[in-house]
């Protein structure tokens, strides 16, 4: 049985604290936390859990094994850096740094120690989002044309990040997953700080892939519903991916088929005489597997411990999201510009 602890227990913390309590292959020996009111909160839903303010000394235990963090994107960086410089197995929430050269460093280090490595990416272990993928893998959809991802709500609005480091993470992460991984080639972004100075609380960003695909994400904490959806708009087929609906993926036969048509001289094989004509067909909704993902996530982050397996939100795929979220920034900063990803986000 894996022994693990968890600093941070704050908004989302009590989620994954519940997912690993829960886990038959773990024991959770420690929360570290520096509110008062939440290890309060912690002894009273988890009585046989130990608590302390000081996340130093669970890294000073040498029968923990592996360390859950989820603190502000802010700490991140250094307090993983330290669990995996005493020997620590590492599962920090997303982002995993607030930059790509703090993500690679972090990289290179649990590397240099064999250590586990994975960031908190939920959405790659929700089961709608990996069918997703297996859509595109097939090749039944056509050539991917664009896709457009929607993260909005009213609330939750942050002080310490603005929107596009809070909710982005999750699309960037996504689309990159859709995308085989691959980064886009230049990032731009807009926002508006409405609530606060300085702090975007909506965000329009674009990327774009060398093969002429393109992404749109909106994020907002200013919108009146919430909306968690992203769609594919391919050369065959449509899909899907709405998280509030009852059916998570809808494939939809829409598109427009060229078809022959005759010029002056009946030349029907001829490209330039086809007729653009638009087709709609069925719609389907498969049926998929939705155990919770961050369940799905947990045990996934114990099995890499138990078998050195590499994670699937591991160091590589996080520093990418990291580098587009970094180039993303950037471009908020410089009035839309359009910013090439860094290059350090290459560097194994």
């Amino acid at each position: 049985m894996t022994v693990i602890a968890q600093i941070g227990c704050g908004y989302w913390g009590p989620n994954l604290l519940r997912n690993f309590h829960a886990n038959p292959d773990c024991s959770v020996k420690f929360v570290a936390e520096a509110s008062a009111n939440r290890r309060e909160y912690v002894k009273t839903h988890f009585p046989g859990i130990a608590v302390t303010d000081n996340w130093q000394e669970i890294l000073a235990d040498t029968e923990i094994e592996g360390v859950v963090i989820a603190t502000p994107a802010s700490s991140h960086f250094e307090i993983t850096k330290a669990a995996l410089e005493s020997g620590k197995h590492v599962l920090v929430e997303k982002p995993l740094s607030t930059n790509v050269q703090d993500a690679a460093e972090l990289a290179e280090l649990a590397q240099a120690n064999s250590l586990v490595l994975m960031a908190g990416h939920t959405f790659l272990y929700n089961g709608a989002v990996r069918h997703f993928r297996g859509l595109m893998e097939s090749g039944d959809l056509g050539q991917p044309y664009y896709l457009y991802a929607q993260r909005l709500n009213l609330g939750q609005v942050r002080s310490d990040i603005n929107v596009w480091w809070n909710l982005a993470p999750h699309d960037i992460s996504i689309l990159l997953y859709l995308m085989g991984d691959e980064l886009p080639e230049g990032v731009s972004a807009t926002g508006i700080d409405y609530l606060q100075k300085g702090v975007e609380d909506v965000v329009f960003a674009q990327l774009v892939w060398p093969n002429r695909v393109s992404a749109n994400i909106h994020v907002s904490w200013l919108d009146p519903g919430k909306v968690r959806k992203v769609t594919l708009v391919a050369s065959r087929k449509m899909v899907v991916y709405d998280d509030m609906a009852e059916h998570k993926i809808s494939v939809l036969d829409k598109g427009f088929d060229v078809v022959p048509r005759s010029g002056d001289a009946m030349e029907y094989d001829e490209s330039a005489h086809g007729e653009l004509v638009s087709r709609s067909g069925d719609v389907v909704f498969p049926k998929i597997k939705m155990p919770e993902p961050l369940a799905v996530e947990a045990a996934h982050f114990l099995d890499c411990i138990r078998t050195g397996a590499v994670p699937l939100s591991g160091p590589e795929h996080a520093k990418k999201v990291v580098a587009v979220l970094e180039a993303g920034q950037r471009s908020l900063a410089q009035n839309r510009q359009i910013m090439g990803v860094p290059e350090k986000v290459s560097d194994s």
